[in-house]
């Protein structure tokens, strides 16, 4: 018996912070639905650069933007940013990637001084978890229209044969 409970408790308890956490997260968006909803998901990011100028999302209009949500922190962020450059490249004008982070200026500053990768860094004001983002990198990916397509969650390989078709897809 003792060892039923050593092993059932565990799970038990796991299932509770799961169920816990998914009537969090749906709380959340009905709270951020309730409030007046922007016509698309382009018009709900809050976008400035790192001198802290608001990034006009509609001068991305009629491409495809590709938002990925990092730190300075995560390790995995940090190790798919090479093949995020590789892929912006190959993936030409209709496509537009955007590296954002809720940390600070003068840290994704100093990060940046720090490595050399040629991608456009930005501040995101959204908070995270009003995106539905509780892990990273996660990455958006906003069709022309302005409307959420997809929502990829943790690092990948960018570069893949198969990850490039599938974000060519988008194109309308």
């Amino acid at each position: 018996m003792r060892l039923i409970v050593i092993i059932y408790l565990p799970l038990l308890l796991l299932g509770a912070c799961q169920s816990s956490s998914k009537s969090d997260q749906s709380d959340n968006r009905s709270s951020i639905e309730s409030a007046a909803p922007p016509t698309n998901f382009k018009e709900a990011l809050k976008l400035k650069t790192l001198d802290g100028a608001p990034i006009d999302l509609s001068n991305y209009d009629n491409k495809i933007l590709i938002l990925n949500l990092w730190a300075t922190w995560c390790g995995p962020c940090i190790k798919e940013m090479p093949d995020l450059e590789e892929m912006e490249a190959t993936l030409g004008d209709d496509f537009v990637l955007l590296l954002a982070s809720d940390e600070g200026a003068t840290k994704i500053n100093q990060f940046k001084e720090k490595r050399d990768f040629d991608l456009e860094f930005v501040q995101i004001d959204n908070s995270l978890e009003s995106l539905g983002v509780y892990s990273l990198p996660t990455t958006f990916i906003v069709g022309a229209d302005g409307e959420l397509v997809d929502t990829l969650i943790g690092a990948r390989e960018w570069t893949s044969a198969n990850q490039i078709t599938a974000i060519k897809s988008y194109l309308p």
